[in-house]
């Protein structure tokens, strides 16, 4: 296990916890037995489900950010039920969709996916976002 991907994985939770939701457990994991891959787990705090979280170490450090919060946005999602299931919310359609991590201009950005506007770098949303 390197730790790289954990580093990752705190970067996007601090969107997480900008947003006033519980940030899970981190756990060092080599679950992924591809040499070629940077894995760790995540648990929910409250009842210590686990997902696995997964990128391939030969990306750019953009594209695995963005690989990575797409991860950590389905366990975001799922861990918090209908009540944030469409975190992070997107400004223009707050009732619509969540935002989408994407790759633009080499930085890993949370955007609109129906008008493709960048919103905040991933890992920098503020508390009203």
């Amino acid at each position: 296990m390197r730790v790289e991907i954990v580093e990752i994985i705190r970067q996007v939770l601090r969107d997480v916890s900008s947003a006033g939701l519980e940030e899970p457990r981190i756990e060092e994991s080599d679950w992924d037995d591809d040499p070629r891959m940077l894995s760790a787990m995540i648990y929910s705090t409250r009842d210590s489900t686990g997902q696995g979280v997964s990128v391939k170490a030969d990306l750019p450090q953009a594209e695995q950010l963005v690989s990575v919060a797409d991860q950590v946005q389905e366990w975001v999602i799922e861990e918090n039920g209908p009540t944030n299931s469409n975190w992070p919310c997107c400004p223009w359609h707050p009732n619509n969709h969540p935002l989408a991590a994407q790759l633009i201009d080499d930085q890993g950005f949370w955007a609109c996916p129906v008008l493709n506007t960048p919103v905040a770098l991933i890992g920098e949303l503020s508390v009203k976002d």
